[in-house]
């Protein structure tokens, strides 16, 4: 019986308004409350959500790091220290071969001839 008191209750208590716009500003300004109160629960929720999931990546990755470190041989980090460090060297020298002028275009260069300003 009190639920259906209740229910009678909020049916009676129904804003009855003058106009379309006046029931549009009254909706406005109850969601705008409404957003106001949710607003720190759901930030906080997205702020833990973050965090948890940095954590865990943090974490994860930290884990196998060091994971790795310990169980592949010291003769095997050697290798792959030394390949890449070869690797670097390679890249750098193609990089210097590609960025320098060719020979052909430094000969044309000293043969122009220099033009004196009129």
């Amino acid at each position: 019986m009190n639920e259906e008191t209740n229910h009678e209750e909020s049916c009676s208590e129904k804003k009855h308004y003058d106009s379309f716009s006046d029931a549009m500003k009254s909706a406005s300004e109850d969601a705008k409350a409404k957003a106001q109160e949710a607003a720190p629960k759901i930030k906080d929720a997205l702020a833990n959500a973050a965090f948890d999931v940095a954590y865990g990546a943090a974490y994860g990755t930290v884990f196998a790091g060091a994971f790795i470190n310990e169980f592949i041989p010291k003769n095997l980090k050697e290798g792959l220290a030394k390949g890449a460090a070869a690797g670097k060297e390679a890249a750098q020298k193609v990089h210097e071969k590609v960025t320098s002028p060719a020979p052909e275009a430094q000969a044309l260069d000293g043969d122009l001839p220099e033009v004196s300003p009129a």
